[in-house]
């Protein structure tokens, strides 16, 4: 199983679930042509696309999926921002199940300021797979995981010091206090689950301003003991259960 990062910020956030004989979109922030590029321009393996919410960087080009004949699996609050395509949309459910081809996901809300949901991932082929992005904070605890993507959006030193120098406006503090999840907030979540079967943690949208990605890394990396990196566009790493 192949992770390949189309975008992971505020500018558009892609990711893409690539098997032997199928694949999954993660998000819809990211131009449809990139993720014909990165699957080779050859879309039929390409089984269906789960976005978390209806924000642009994550969901800018949900109709162009459905055009496609993308199957677009997201909350009902974004099936309602697709005009005469919106029922094409299948719509989640929170705390339910779902199948698309091989791959098998779990829905769950998280603590966004739009109704936003987290994904447990699973396949044969990869195991199982937390992803977890524009939230405050997350009250659950999971079973073991083989593989998490987890947001790591600002550190409240670096937001606090770009707030006395002038570059973030302090009305910014809120909002991000209330809609994305602090460096701290997400260290507590990786504490707070047993991470005994985790091959790889991978940081997501970090903030371009009031983050550091080197920083980031090192602390969950030290933290946790298991491999740590980033999400950057361009990024393709083995999320196999067995590498191959």
């Amino acid at each position: 199983m192949k992770l390949t990062v189309l975008g992971s910020s505020s500018l558009g956030n892609g990711y893409i679930l690539e098997a032997r004989n199928e694949a999954i979109a993660i998000e819809a922030g990211c131009r449809l042509s990139e993720v014909k590029k990165a699957l080779g321009w050859d879309i039929r393996g390409l089984c269906g696309a789960v976005v978390t919410h209806r924000h642009g960087d994550h969901a800018a080009h949900v109709a162009d999926f459905l055009r496609a004949g993308i199957r677009v699996m997201a909350p009902e609050d974004v099936r309602q921002t697709c005009g005469p395509l919106a029922g094409l949309v299948k719509v989640m459910e929170p705390n339910r199940g779902y199948r698309v081809g091989g791959f098998r996901i779990f829905a769950f809300p998280v603590c966004h300021d739009v109704p936003c949901m987290g994904y447990i991932i699973e396949h044969d082929e990869m195991g199982r797979m937390l992803f977890v992005t524009d939230t405050m904070m997350l009250e659950y605890t999971f079973p073991p995981m083989d593989h998490i993507m987890i947001e790591a959006n600002y550190a409240d030193d670096i937001l606090e010091g770009n707030m006395d120098s002038g570059r973030v406006h302090r009305g910014m503090k809120g909002r991000l206090m209330g809609s994305h999840m602090e460096l701290e907030t997400t260290k507590g979540v990786l504490r707070a689950n047993d991470l005994s079967q985790c091959r790889n943690i991978v940081l997501i949208h970090l903030s371009d301003g009031n983050s550091d990605e080197e920083r980031f890394v090192r602390e969950v990396r030290e933290l946790t003991g298991i491999p740590t990196v980033a999400a950057r566009p361009g990024l393709v790493m083995d999320v196999s259960k067995t590498p191959y």
